[in-house]
């Protein structure tokens, strides 16, 4: 991964977290403590709990999804909303190591190369997309073995920007 890579956060709906992004006329708000005033509350998960929040089966999120890009350079938080039983497309990719050529945000095309990994006999492989859409997620499982990630792709998900709190 190149060291312009970026750190993406999660904030899932209904979830109690210490971090949260509230809904309130229209615009998303960074708060550290829920208001009363939210229509929406969105709270904080660790990125690698967000597949508890995906129905694996019927690739569909059980709640929405905000994933933001949270730099602290940036004045405002972008990032983007994946509503709740929006069709998803699933990829896993499993190796020795896996190495990334996209992140989140990314444009793909069914058969664009996405990452490649190195096997169990140290051959390199290229992994091309099955799907078509916006990656949403990539999500590492470093304690599968052989190491696994699941690429998580939409067509469908809104660009949102988050107002930091005063």
């Amino acid at each position: 991964m190149s060291s312009t890579s970026r750190v993406y956060e999660v904030y899932v709906e209904d979830v109690a977290s210490t971090k949260y992004i509230c809904l309130h006329n229209q615009k998303l708000v960074h708060v550290k403590e829920p208001l009363s005033a939210c229509e929406k509350l969105y709270g904080e998960i660790p990125y690698e709990r967000v597949v508890e929040f995906i129905d694996l089966e019927n690739a569909v999120p059980r709640k929405d999804i905000l994933v933001l890009d949270e730099d602290p350079s940036l004045l405002e938080f972008p990032g983007f909303l994946i509503e709740k039983n929006t069709q998803l497309c699933l990829q896993e990719v499993r190796g020795r190591f896996i190495y990334f050529l996209v992140s989140e945000g990314s444009q793909v095309k069914r058969g664009d190369i996405i990452a490649y990994h190195v096997t169990g006999k140290f051959e390199v492989r290229n992994v091309k997309s099955r799907c078509e859409g916006q990656v949403a997620l990539i999500v590492d499982m470093p304690w599968e073995t052989p190491r696994k990630s699941l690429v998580v792709v939409t067509s469908e998900c809104r660009r949102v920007t988050v107002e930091k709190s005063a």
